[in-house]
């Protein structure tokens, strides 16, 4: 467990008198109240996220581009640098318009109460998939995959591979593990998620 979320799930055990003491030195009555002022609080004090310099950027599109061409040799390279840099260029547009701070799951808490409008991984995979589902690819097939589905931990990305191909032979999107700094890797490779298709 992350220990900012360990640090609350502690405070939350205190009781709102308790939780309220901690953190303010003071009784707060709303125990909601109290929370939302934590938060508020530490949105204030930092987790920023930092954008990829034009380097990174060249560099992620190059080395995505050539990990869609070793997949199949069916996949059209104008359509795969085109897919490329557009994902890593709109994963940081949606960073900017979500105003996500860092980490995620720190996101998805301050969107959960209300504080933040959207950041939530689906949204992120959402937004991505109408985004490049429109350029309509003619050698590449979108793939909407999902982890852990059902549970409090359940994760939402995309999947490229070459049309026809299964989503076991594609690259996974992920534009929410980094807060809008595209996350990609071979699916079969992430050990971090066991990813399961949900739609095409």
């Amino acid at each position: 467990m992350h220990p900012l979320f360990y640090f609350i799930k502690q405070l939350l055990k205190l009781g709102n008198d308790g939780f309220s003491l901690v953190l303010f030195g003071t009784k707060v009555s709303n125990s909601k109240k109290s929370i939302k002022l934590f938060l508020l609080l530490f949105l204030l004090t930092g987790c920023s996220v930092k954008n990829p310099t034009p380097k990174e950027n060249f560099q992620n599109i190059q080395s995505l581009t050539q990990m869609l061409l070793r997949t199949s040799k069916h996949i059209d390279r104008n359509e795969a640098e085109d897919l490329a840099k557009s994902s890593v260029h709109y994963a940081q547009k949606l960073s900017k318009k979500y105003k996500v701070v860092s980490p995620p799951l720190w996101q998805n808490t301050l969107v959960n109460i209300g504080l933040k409008k959207r950041g939530l991984c689906y949204e992120w995979a959402n937004d991505l998939w109408v985004y490049l589902k429109a350029k309509e690819y003619k050698s590449l097939e979108l793939h909407y995959i999902g982890a852990d589905v059902g549970s409090y931990f359940e994760h939402n990305a995309l999947s490229v591979s070459a049309k026809g191909k299964s989503v076991q032979e594609s690259i996974v999107l992920d534009a929410w593990r980094n807060s809008g700094k595209l996350y990609f890797i071979e699916i079969d490779k992430d050990e971090k998620y066991v990813w399961k298709k949900r739609y095409d």
